[in-house]
């Protein structure tokens, strides 16, 4: 009786554990399964990088991102993070990838996230170049407000800007020279919030080095990064000024200020500038544009040379080799690494120097006051004051023409990409719908133009 008894509780127990699920190793047991896809993705450019973010996943430990050449493949695993973001700093400048996200925790991966994608761009010329920039003509007001001038920080339209000028970036952030106010702003392209970088907050002028705000600046005319340091020409200072990016350290790196008599070759503050305007970098040099020749600064050591044209002001058009060159009233200048392209404001055209040979070529343009697209010498333009490039493609602002050209570096075309011709305005708009008064600056981030639209004291923006 006493065995029977004991057998039927064994059996019980046994059917009881089977209800609850026990007879099996607790620990290997898992509450929750998988996570959730991360949501909220996007992928921002940098410099030779492009950072990939998401919204955290309940539940997941750590991230796989994974990363194609082609939209909507499945792509392979880039790496892994435990925060919610990735930097991906081993792509092939010019190329675009196509990013997913899984999150990941015992139970294994989720599903893959929505997919983003961005292009490995490097900073060269105080713009991202790298890939030909794919543009609809779209043009919009990115900061400031037409026809409100002023100092005031703040985001999009509520800052106030007084005669924006030249433009760069260092990869992050935009960099505005702000003439009037004697400031050079920062500009976040992901907020649009403005702040001054360096140079006074009352606007007052001077030329006295110093921390952000502790320093002043003459004019700021135009300004460059190679994206660890920012260059200015401080145009009534007759000076370079070098900010240092990480501190807003403002120092004088060449001319003295105050100087601004007869040119001359020297180091650092032994040079003499004669009112500097353009400025532009390869990352080893520094190239600024002085009315009738293109100076070259030497980053490392500060030594000031003239690479083409006459130091004393000798004018003309005249190609050939170094100082036998012949300008007039030199305005801004970028370069692809290999050749610089400078404008010749009086004679209204773009020239080509080799950077290695110092030989000067007319590259596009033939001295005529008008906007006509064309192929090399066969296009005018009106008043050329700005130029960027993108690597493939040179972007000419004209001051008079109120106008943005595209010129293709290989085959030299000319074609209008904004604004129509002699025609000034405050509208925003597609190609020739836009308007804009008396544009200066401009540089390429990713993927976009942006301008220093001095008459309308507003920084515009072409998707």
């Amino acid at each position: 009786m006493k065995s029977m008894l004991l057998k039927g509780m064994t059996l019980l127990l046994a059917i009881s554990l089977a209800a609850c699920g026990g007879g099996g190793d607790s620990s290997s047991s898992t509450t929750g399964g998988v996570p959730s896809a991360p949501t909220s993705m996007a992928a921002a450019c940098g410099n030779q990088k492009i950072t990939v973010s998401w919204t955290a996943a309940t539940g997941a430990t750590s991230y796989n991102v994974y990363r194609s050449t082609s939209a909507g493949a499945t792509g392979t695993l880039a790496g892994s993070s435990t925060t919610t973001s990735y930097v991906d700093a081993a792509g092939t400048v010019g190329t675009t990838y196509y990013y997913t996200v899984k999150a990941v925790n015992s139970s294994g991966e989720s599903a893959a996230s929505s997919e983003v994608s961005e292009t490995f761009y490097k900073l060269l010329a105080g713009a991202m170049q790298g890939k030909s920039l794919s543009l609809t003509g779209t043009v919009s007001t990115f900061a400031g407000s037409s026809g409100f001038s002023g100092l005031i920080n703040g985001v999009g339209s509520v800052a106030r800007f007084s005669l924006p000028q030249g433009m760069t970036t260092d990869g992050a952030y935009l960099y505005v020279a702000d003439y009037l106010n004697n400031v050079i702003r920062k500009i976040d392209p992901a907020t649009q919030t403005v702040s001054i970088f360096a140079g006074s907050s009352t606007g007052a002028s001077g030329s006295a080095d110093g921390v952000g705000t502790a320093a002043t600046f003459l004019r700021p005319y135009d300004i460059t990064s190679d994206g660890t340091n920012l260059y200015v020409t401080d145009y009534n200072n007759c000076t370079v000024r070098k900010i240092e990016i990480a501190t807003a350290t403002v120092t004088t790196f060449a001319g003295t200020a105050g100087t601004c008599s007869t040119a001359a070759d020297g180091t650092g503050t032994a040079a003499i500038f004669a009112n500097p305007q353009g400025i532009t970098t390869d990352g080893t040099s520094l190239f600024v544009s002085q009315n009738t020749c293109v100076r070259k600064i030497d980053i490392a050591t500060k030594v000031v040379t003239t690479l083409a044209g006459s130091l004393t002001g000798s004018v003309g058009h005249v190609d050939g080799t170094g100082t036998t060159v012949r300008f007039n009233n030199l305005e801004g200048i970028t370069t692809d690494g290999t050749y610089l392209y400078i404008l010749d404001y009086y004679y209204m055209d773009i020239r080509k120097i080799n950077i290695t040979t110092a030989a000067v070529t007319t590259f596009a343009g033939q001295g005529a006051s008008s906007s006509v697209d064309g192929v090399g010498t066969a296009a005018t333009f009106n008043h050329p004051i700005g130029i960027s490039s993108d690597g493939t493609n040179l972007y000419v602002v004209e001051q008079w023409g109120d106008v943005i050209r595209k010129i293709d570096i290989a085959s030299t075309a000319v074609s209008t990409l904004a604004g129509l011709a002699a025609t000034s305005g405050t509208t925003d708009g597609v190609g020739t719908a836009a308007r804009f008064s008396s544009p200066h600056g401009i540089t390429t981030y990713c993927g976009n133009l942006f301008i220093g639209d001095t008459g309308n004291s507003s920084i515009r923006r072409i998707q």
